[in-house]
């Protein structure tokens, strides 16, 4: 399916396009003249449920054939090689044993916060717990946290965070978090398939790398002799320095850039030693509204670059239509943050509903 390279074997779908079917589509354009069998040889790892139910659907709409394998993230703990894993503990039972542990620093410190805030302040724990296990930072990391200097609130909630240095290790059963294991799982499966490339197609697709688990995962797959990593949505529009700027100014100002809807894939291109204006496109799929993809780059430019506005705008006008650019598009001018985030989810809802 892929001709042997010596690089990381990354792809990009351009802002605006249906990513599920541009999927699809470079399959089918890479297996053409395949027998109808090496679709199902096919491996593809999607980011999530929904990607795959919808994946299976467009597929089951063209025609009757073979269908790849479809495992979103989540699930990488239920194959076969990874059978030595430990179980994971259940969700319930990880936010009763912190509530538990919550409500007893609270006996100790009762000025800390209420004791109607436990099983939130347990859900918030799980939340953190499940970040620092995707991104390898353990427990100690946190309590070197020098927070002497600080005002007195970063010390007690140093003081709060410690209660995750009691569950972060397996319980006296062995079981482990549900993030826990899927880190293990991804881990497991990047080292399993170092030593055993595996002979067919490995595709990771959607995914942005914005856990680290999963970013270690796209590394891995990406340098598979069959293995390719597609991602989704890469911005064509945005100037190299600009890209230079967003990824570097991390380095310069903390987390600058962060922030930025396109820093995961600048970030994961850059891992794998390419410049993002250098991975190639999946396939040949056109945006639906180029003129739209220019000035939604200018638009959401990383805040310190906002005065490329007045510079750019007016050449932009020129070759990119304003009316053609937004047409269809509708202003809503909301009451509140509330009201405008509801209408957002609504609209975003009614438009998966429409394709």
């Amino acid at each position: 399916m892929f001709d042997p390279q010596d690089t990381p074997r990354v792809f990009a779908t351009p802002l605006g396009t249906d990513f599920t079917a541009a999927l699809i589509a470079g399959l089918e354009a890479r297996l053409a003249g395949a027998p109808p069998e090496a679709l199902a040889r096919v491996e593809v790892i999607v980011a999530t449920d929904r990607m795959r139910r919808r994946l299976l659907s467009l597929l089951a709409e063209r025609r009757a054939s073979f269908l790849p394998r479809i495992t979103p993230v989540a699930r990488l703990g239920h194959r076969p090689e990874l059978h030595a894993l430990p179980p994971a503990m259940s969700a319930l039972r990880l936010r009763l044993t912190l509530a538990r542990l919550v409500g007893a620093l609270l006996d100790r410190e009762p000025d800390l916060a209420p004791r109607s805030a436990i099983y939130a302040l347990a859900d918030s724990l799980a939340e953190l717990m499940g970040e620092m296990q995707e991104e390898g930072v353990a427990p100690n990391d946190i309590n070197a946290l020098e927070t002497t200097a600080h005002a007195a609130h970063w010390q007690r909630n140093k003081r709060f965070l410690e209660i995750v240095a009691r569950v972060f290790e397996p319980d006296p059963g062995g079981a482990v978090t549900p993030e826990a294991r899927a880190v293990l799982a991804i881990d497991g499966l990047a080292a399993h398939w170092r030593k055993h490339p595996p002979a067919h197609p490995v595709i990771v697709a959607g995914s942005t790398g914005s856990r680290g688990a999963t970013a270690r995962l796209m590394a891995a797959v990406a340098g598979l002799p069959q293995g390719a990593v597609i991602l989704p949505g890469l911005d064509r529009d945005m100037p190299a320095a600009v890209w230079h700027d967003l990824l570097e100014g991390r380095n310069r100002d903390g987390l600058a850039g962060e922030d930025h809807p396109q820093f995961r894939l600048g970030r994961f291109a850059e891992r794998m030693g390419l410049r993002p204006s250098e991975v190639p496109d999946w396939t040949d799929a056109a945006p639906a509204s180029p003129a739209r993809n220019d000035w939604m780059s200018l638009a959401l430019r990383p805040a310190p670059m906002t005065d490329a506005w007045r510079r750019e705008a007016p050449d932009l006008v020129r070759h990119a239509d304003p009316a053609d650019a937004f047409a269809g598009v509708t202003l809503i001018e909301a009451p509140s943050p509330r009201a405008e985030a509801a209408a957002i989810a609504l609209r975003l809802r009614a438009a998966a509903g429409e394709g």
